[in-house]
């Protein structure tokens, strides 16, 4: 059942109970039958269950639970059918924390999890997936409102869908009938779409011909899924035909999907093919840019519960009752993760383009209400545990981030500004400044060497004026320098030229099809009626921002920031017009030979190329003119590269490449600001938007980046540095901390959080090992570590890991994203 396309929360969530009641009853009244004529039923999310958890007496919950365990009734972890491959790691992971809590609190175990209708599938789920405790899953496409070619051509109808970590579940995606694509109005061929049983008496047909073809050298087969877009469907006849099709030859069960997988493991599990394969991000999923800002949001506050999740941890083990009043807000919160990402993004339903719309701001904004609501009562709780050394106005400056880091921090602040600012660890003066951020008066200071997962305290002190202080750049007409760096930056925002200084001055940008980098389309144009002279602002010994506004070719503001003691450049982009359904990009042309390009798509980081090539990505069956992009995309040729950090959006396009095929040889990134990709799918016109935020960060590399390395700087980009005002009045924290460190710098902490029972069931740590072997790591803690386990992603945990010496000394597997439980005191 598709979800908010054919009627509104209110008739769909009076379907769902209705529909879980009339099954239940059905379940019941066939108990007594063989197995395979015993009834069962198919949720195709866990949502059914919250809906009736919420909306039934616990007797009637229990009675759903029981049949859960008896196997009547199948709930994948997935809140319901989702677009996952370009949704982020922890969206796709935090839906599905709902299904991980009814397997604590009621001692079920969850088996599958779905990506149907939608004609791609990434490669990266493989891995959250089976990280989260999956073992089975099924593919059914539309072959509907679609460009992907090739449905009919499968190579592999079963297998095992592995993940860049060898971590894999079982795969059923049969191929569609070509009769299916060319003549739809025949529901003979049902088969590898996601209505393959719509017609029970054609499905077993269909079941016994695909038996029978070489193409499938198995006794056993399938067919999954009737309702589609129907709201509401209770039907009894798939007994009924499985009591008249069964004969002496062939066995037809009425399924609960699992059995079909374990029967079908249990006979061919260590003969059946693995594919390591992307067919592209998602399809429909591309709709996410049709409300772009509104999308970016969602990716904004995942962003952000990092640095929230991770200063609630240190509050808690101080406060175990802190933010115990959130429970119902964070429950809603994981469901909107997986609501958003929802399959619906067409929008061609009978629910209108204006209904789905208000629907998407809703979900997105009940998680960032959370997390906003989280973040802000952390920075408050966390400074209240910290007491001030002097009368002097003291700050802490927090790092989200799991390694030593230094980086400039913005502190809201509206006192004296004849100021200075001191370490209170090395009582030394750092360099800082006064900046207007959102309005704010803001103190930016250049913090070095904060600690892993904690912070280190700084302190405002009254200072005799500084006539003159050496900016962090140098401004002079388009021109903006620092120690590493000589940009060319437009009046339209465009970098033209970038020389890397500590590169033989290399040049890093060379324009492709006319455009050039953070460009819009204008290249290096000029538009004096339009474009405004650049002006300087923020400028100080940290910092420089240069500005750009013009109306060509769209009206836009952006910024490029360079700091003194950082590499990094920092582009901040925003679209200041309503955009109409084409899609609009910010263009990044390098200047490089036989690039290859490497980028994040959910739970992996795949190389831009297919297989054939050396590649990731599929050879036909595929949607390859977007990919995912997440938090980074690394372009390098044999000699030197450069790694894009991308805080906002979901897709890029390397140069030109097509639906059917990959350019990987240009060497350009165009990241898709906002649009409708696909005619008539998605939301028109933003939806009335007419503000959209692209940030961006680009730093020069030689050579080869590692994963992690990449990685590494877009996390640093992205995660700002936390200023909070210490009001500490009793025992709590000290002048610096660390809750954690970790001994290999490939080892990622990906999550620090309180677990979802609350701090006295520990700390679930998340750790992304992005090396492509096993790593050897010893996690250490501000205390001692007293006990641990592996865990799956919605923290059921696996297996016990025993301490030495308060450490854990563990491995963890290549380009595995591992969960763990610890408890330290």
């Amino acid at each position: 059942t598709d979800y908010m396309w054919t009627a509104n929360e209110e008739t769909y969530k009076n379907v769902f109970l209705e529909t879980l009641d009339y099954y239940m009853r059905v379940n019941d009244s066939t108990a007594n039958e063989p197995y395979a004529y015993q009834h069962k039923w198919n949720c195709d999310g866990s949502f059914w269950v919250y809906t009736y958890e919420k909306n039934r007496t616990k007797a009637q919950f229990n009675q759903l639970l029981r049949q859960i365990r008896e196997g009547k009734i199948n709930v994948p972890l997935n809140t319901l059918v989702g677009l996952h491959g370009a949704a982020p790691v922890e969206a796709t992971i935090r839906e599905m924390y709902y299904a991980g809590s009814l397997e604590r609190r009621f001692g079920l175990q969850l088996e599958m999890a779905v990506n149907m209708e939608d004609q791609v599938m990434p490669l990266g789920l493989s891995s959250i997936w089976a990280g989260a405790g999956a073992k089975y899953t099924w593919h059914g496409v539309c072959a509907c409102a679609t460009k992907v070619t090739g449905l009919q051509y499968r190579k592999n109808q079963m297998y095992w869908y592995k993940g860049l970590d060898d971590q894999q579940v079982l795969m059923k995606w049969y191929s569609v009938n070509p009769s299916m694509i060319t003549n739809r109005k025949e529901y003979r061929y049902n088969l590898g779409n996601y209505l393959e049983a719509s017609n029970q008496v054609n499905a077993v047909i269909d079941c016994k011909a695909l038996m029978n073809d070489p193409v499938y050298p198995y006794t056993i087969s399938a067919a999954f899924g009737k309702g589609g877009d129907d709201l509401k469907t209770l039907t009894t006849s798939f007994l009924k035909v499985a009591k008249e099709k069964s004969d002496k030859d062939y066995q037809v069960i009425v399924s609960n999907e699992v059995d079909f997988f374990r029967d079908f493991e249990k006979k061919y599990g260590d003969k059946i093919p693995t594919e390591t394969i992307s067919y592209g991000s998602t399809e429909w999923g591309n709709s996410f840019a049709s409300l772009a800002e509104v999308s970016a949001t969602v990716k904004r506050s995942i962003e952000k519960l990092r640095a929230a999740e991770a200063m609630y941890t240190l509050v808690a083990l101080k406060d175990k009752k802190f933010a115990s009043g959130l429970q119902e807000q964070r429950e809603k919160a994981w469901i909107a993760c997986g609501l958003y990402f929802e399959h619906d993004w067409t929008a061609d339903g009978p629910i209108t383009r204006k209904q789905r719309a208000d629907w998407q701001r809703k979900i997105a904004g009940q998680l960032q209400s959370y997390v906003d609501t989280l973040y802000t009562l952390s920075v408050s709780r966390l400074g209240n545990l910290i007491t001030p050394s002097s009368n002097n106005q003291q700050f802490f400056v927090f790092n989200p981030l799991g390694w030593v880091r230094s980086d400039y921090s913005d502190y809201a602040y509206k006192g004296n500004q004849d100021i200075k600012v001191v370490d209170k660890i090395t009582s030394e003066e750092v360099p800082f400044q006064f900046i207007t951020k959102m309005g704010l008066t803001c103190l930016r200071i250049w913090a070095k060497d904060i600690t892993s997962l904690g912070y280190k305290v700084f302190e405002i002190r009254k200072a005799t004026p500084i006539d003159k202080q050496e900016m962090a750049a140098m401004v002079s007409d388009s021109l903006i320098e620092n120690s590493f760096y000589k940009i060319t930056f437009t009046p339209q925002g465009v970098i033209t030229s970038l020389i890397d200084k500590k590169n033989n001055n290399r040049e890093c940008i060379r324009a492709i099809n006319k455009v050039y980098a953070n460009d819009l389309g204008g290249g290096n144009a000029r538009a004096p009626m339009s474009d405004q002279p650049l002006r300087m602002e923020n400028a100080g010994p940290v910092s420089v921002t240069l500005v750009a506004e013009s109306y060509k070719p769209i009206k836009h503001l952006s910024k490029i920031t360079l700091f003194k003691n950082n590499g990094r450049i920092e582009l901040e982009n925003y679209i200041l017009q309503n955009l109409d359904e084409k899609p609009v990009t910010y263009s990044f042309s390098f200047n490089l030979t036989e690039p290859d390009t490497w980028h994040e798509e959910a739970g992996a980081i795949l190389h831009a190329k297919p297989v054939s090539k050396g590649g990731h990505y599929a050879d036909s069956t595929c949607r390859l003119d977007w990919l995912a992009i997440n938090h980074f995309a690394s372009i390098a040729d044999n000699q030197n590269g450069m790694v894009l950090s991308n805080r906002d959006a979901y897709f890029m396009k390397p140069g030109k490449s097509t639906v059917e095929a990959i350019d990987y040889s240009t060497p350009q990134i165009n990241v898709l600001a906002a649009g409708q990709i696909d005619k008539a799918l998605g939301i028109e016109n933003q939806d009335g938007d007419s503000y959209f935020e692209n940030f961006f960060a680009l730093q020069p590399h030689a050579g080869y980046l590692p994963a992690a390395d990449a990685m590494k700087f877009s996390l640093q980009h992205q995660q700002p540095l936390v200023a909070g005002q210490l009001t500490g009045m009793g025992k709590g924290y000290g002048m610096q901390y660390s809750l954690f460190t970790f001994s290999n710098p490939n080892v990622l902490a990906w999550v620090v959080k309180p677990a979802e029972e609350g701090i006295d069931r520990g700390i679930v740590l998340r750790l992304w090992n992005m090396d492509n072997k096993a790593a050897d790591c010893t996690i250490s803690a501000a205390g001692i570590i007293t006990a641990a386990n592996f865990a799956t992603h919605v923290e059921t945990d696996l297996e016990k890991i025993v301490p030495v010496a308060g450490q854990l000394h563990t491995n963890f597997g290549h380009n595995r994203i591992h969960t763990l439980r610890l408890f330290t005191q």
